[in-house]
């Protein structure tokens, strides 16, 4: 059996989350509803932010499918749920991205295919998952569609993702899709503070965009004092003394995700405020730009968005995240001294 095929024990964490995360709620229910009526479609295509919980969804998912009780699924105590709790139910499959690969390979594609169309060893569904289905290549993806076509008696294919522009059309609308928003700002700092820290919590999710559970992971790393040094460092940055390479060299081993994941709010926010026309940093001190000088300072922004954005899809690779972190850093203060130099001149 390949490593991609060996059976998979889905972190307690992670069904804790699907569980009992309330931007879940609505879509647990809606799938315990199709099971109940027999009603559940053979392909389903999770679509939401990174982190948020389509890989829990769908873990979720494949148990309640899985589950000898459909009006109650997952019971949690029929002999299916104990298998998938002890990770060896032989109807649950899944691959993923191989520890050294950048795409779920084409050929463990195939394999779960084959897999998946064999008769159930338990007389019930056989449940496959990809994870993340956006790390497909269109090889893989469209190797899928003679499954999505004809899919075999009780087959599920559950597709959990983040980018859905990846997955090609002919795939998706062959899926029912589940969608996944980024709850109230109230909801995720409900469920934070819950949690038991006295983190900043609302810095941190202000970090990761409002994702829950990426707030929490970085306080549970270390983290909890990030939201406070990232807001130090457009001032740090107009210091004459600043140093971004020994900066650069220093964040780039801890978060730099999560700090490029700052920088590109913290510029999106002023660029957001210079098109509504409030010069960037407009304060009483700092009375703003004039219109030709503003306008630059934008189009800057914008550059060094680019630059910010690219930067974190590059974490992704094998680039060096120090060099990331310069080029960021170095346009971050030359955008920052722009205005000033504006205002003397």
């Amino acid at each position: 059996m390949s490593e991609s095929k060996k059976p998979f024990r889905a972190p307690s964490t992670e069904f804790a989350l699907a569980q009992d995360a309330p931007w879940l709620t609505a879509p647990r229910e809606q799938v315990q509803r199709a099971i109940a009526a027999g009603r559940l479609s053979h392909a389903l295509q999770i679509v939401g932010p990174s982190g948020l919980g389509t890989s829990a969804l769908a873990e979720w998912i494949a148990r309640a499918a899985l589950c000898d009780r459909p009006e109650a699924a997952p019971c949690g105590t029929c002999a299916s749920c104990r298998l998938l709790e002890a990770g060896s139910h032989p109807d649950r499959l899944r691959i993923a991205v191989r520890e050294d690969k950048q795409q779920v390979l084409i050929d463990d594609v195939r394999d779960l295919i084959e897999s998946l169309g064999l008769k159930s060893q338990r007389g019930g569904r056989r449940v496959a998952i990809v994870d993340p289905a956006d790390a497909m290549n269109v090889n893989g993806a469209n190797a899928l569609l003679k499954t999505l076509e004809e899919p075999g008696a009780g087959a599920l294919l559950i597709l959990p993702l983040a980018r859905a522009h990846r997955l090609p059309a002919t795939i998706a609308s062959r899926c029912q899709r589940i969608e996944l928003a980024v709850p109230p700002a109230a909801t995720g700092l409900a469920w934070l503070r819950d949690r038991g820290s006295e983190a900043d919590w609302e810095g941190l999710l202000a970090i990761v965009g409002g994702v829950p559970p990426d707030a929490l992971a970085l306080a549970e790393a270390g983290a909890a004092d990030l939201p406070r040094e990232m807001a130090e460092l457009p001032a740090y940055l107009r210091r004459p003394d600043a140093d971004p390479i020994q900066l650069a060299e220093r964040w780039a081993k801890h978060f730099p995700a999560a700090r490029l994941r700052w920088i590109e709010n913290w510029i999106t926010e002023r660029v957001r405020q210079g098109l509504a026309g409030a010069a960037p940093g407009h304060t009483t001190a700092n009375p703003g730009l004039p219109g030709a000088a503003g306008t630059r300072h934008i189009q800057g922004l914008y550059g060094l968005l680019d630059e910010t954005r690219g930067a974190r899809e590059a974490l992704h690779g094998s680039a060096n995240v120090a060099s990331l972190f310069e080029r960021v850093l170095f346009g971050l203060a030359e955008t920052l001294a722009e205005p000033r130099r504006a205002r003397a001149g």
